[in-house]
C-alpha cells in the first residue's frame, strides 16, 4: 500500500513531475511533521513496507531476573506481564520511551544505539551473579549475550518478509533513495536490487552493514540512530 505525499510544510501542492521518488519501508508510518520535512525538500514520499512483525506469545523462560534488556520497541507489548520493579536497559530513545509508557524505568542506555554497544554497557554494570533476560525478535543478533554470564533468551516477536509487486519493481527503477531501518528490510529488497540505482538511507551501523554486503551503492548513516534524523539527513540532501 502506497502513502505518497504531494504536500510541503506549508500545504502548498508540489507537481509529481518535480519531486524525487523516495521509498519509505519502515512498518510504522511517517508522523505529519516528518512526511512535511521530507515534502519541503521536494520529495514524494512513498509507503512501501517490507516486513511486518507478530508476537510470539511464548511463555516467559525465567519468573526472577534482575535485568531485563530491550533492543526494539516492537518487543513492548510482549512485556505486560513482566514486573515493573526490574532494572531495564533500553538500547534507544524511542524504546525507552516506548517501555515508560508502559510503567517501566529505564535504568541504562548506551550512547550509540546499537545492541552491540548496550551489551557492552551492560557488561559493565551487571553483577556476576545477577540474572539477565533478553527479550528479542527472532532475527536480533545474540552474539552479544556471550558477554554476559547468565542472560536468558525470550524470542517475544518474529519478523516476516514479503516480496514486491510487479508494479513496485517496476516503480524502483526511479526510486532515488531508500530508507530502510533494519537488515530485514535489507533483505526483503535484495531479490531486486537490479532494479534499484539511487542512495540508501540507513539508520544504524548494522543496517549500514546490512546494505553494503548486498549492494555497492552509496549509503548514507546520521551520526545519531534515530528516524528524525534519518529524515534531515535525506532532507539536506535533497534541498
Amino acid at each position: 500500500m502506497w502513502q505518497t505525499i504531494f504536500l510541503d510544510a506549508a500545504g502548498a501542492k508540489f507537481s509529481p513531475r518535480s519531486m524525487r521518488d523516495v521509498w519509505y519501508t519502515g512498518t510504522k508510518r511517517l508522523t505529519a511533521t516528518q512526511r512535511a520535512r521530507l515534502a519541503a525538500s521536494g520529495l514524494s514520499v512513498h509507503h512501501v513496507p517490507l516486513i511486518e512483525t507478530r508476537l510470539t506469545h511464548s511463555q516467559i523462560p525465567i519468573h526472577t531476573f534482575d535485568w531485563l534488556v530491550v533492543t526494539s520497541q516492537t518487543a513492548v507489548p510482549a512485556l505486560r506481564d513482566v514486573p515493573r520493579d526490574v532494572r531495564v536497559a533500553a538500547v534507544g530513545e524511542k524504546t525507552k520511551q516506548a517501555l515508560e509508557a508502559v510503567g517501566f524505568t529505564v535504568s541504562l542506555m548506551p550512547e550509540t544505539y546499537t545492541g552491540e554497544a548496550l551489551f557492552r554497557d551492560l557488561k559493565n554494570v551487571v553483577q556476576a551473579d545477577e540474572i539477565v533476560l533478553f527479550a528479542r525478535g527472532d532475527l536480533a543478533n545474540t552474539d552479544h549475550m556471550k558477554q554476559l554470564e547468565n542472560v536468558h533468551d525470550w524470542v517475544v516477536y518474529e519478523t516476516i518478509g514479503r516480496e514486491l509487486t510487479d508494479t513496485e519493481v517496476e516503480a524502483l527503477e526511479n526510486v532515488d533513495a531508500l530508507l530502510v531501518l533494519s537488515p530485514s528490510a535489507v533483505q526483503a529488497l535484495t531479490p531486486y536490487l537490479e532494479h534499484f540505482h539511487g542512495t540508501w538511507y540507513a539508520i544504524g551501523e548494522v543496517t549500514e552493514r546490512a546494505v553494503r554486503e548486498v549492494s555497492t551503492l552509496p549509503v548514507r548513516v546520521p551520526e545519531c540512530y534515530t528516524m528524525d534524523a534519518l529524515i534531515q539527513c535525506i532532507g539536506e540532501d535533497f534541498s
